[in-house]
């Protein structure tokens, strides 16, 4: 009589260990990672609230980065702070006004980098950029 041999199925106990810990570091990747984007998108509703502001289309640098200060403190936005106050008054500041060729436009910009440590000496390196036209809303 002939004996049918059968194959191992299912994942060995170095097979689970392996898929657990890359799960888990995906998991912290996006731990260091995910609140960087929640501060962007606030930096983002932040500029578009002082876009969408009628008085700040006729407003001065001076005014406009006052508003963005009580929003900075009001929002407790941590990474842009420390880029902002850290350049404050050079041209290396993160919130920058632009006028724009086409019409008589300005155009409120930010342009920060963020980086986080992860494991050892790997960090992540990120870069946020948004811009938006004075006097107009982003709905």
């Amino acid at each position: 009589m002939k004996k049918l041999q059968r194959k191992q199925q299912g994942a060995t106990l170095i097979t689970w260990l392996i898929g657990i810990s890359v799960g888990i570091l995906i998991i912290s990747a996006g731990l260091q990672v995910g609140p960087s984007y929640l501060e962007y998108n606030s930096v983002r509703g932040l500029m578009d609230s002082i876009a969408a502001d009628p008085g700040s289309v006729k407003a001065n640098k001076r005014e406009l980065m006052a508003k963005v200060e009580k929003h900075l403190n009001i929002n407790n936005l941590a990474d842009l702070e420390k880029a902002y106050y850290a350049n404050k008054g050079s041209k290396e500041n993160p919130f920058q006004i632009v006028k724009l060729k086409k019409g008589n436009k300005r155009e409120l910009t930010v342009e920060y980098g963020v980086t986080k440590p992860w494991l050892g000496n790997v960090s992540f390196l990120i870069d946020h950029k948004y811009a938006v036209v004075l006097g107009e809303s982003k709905k």
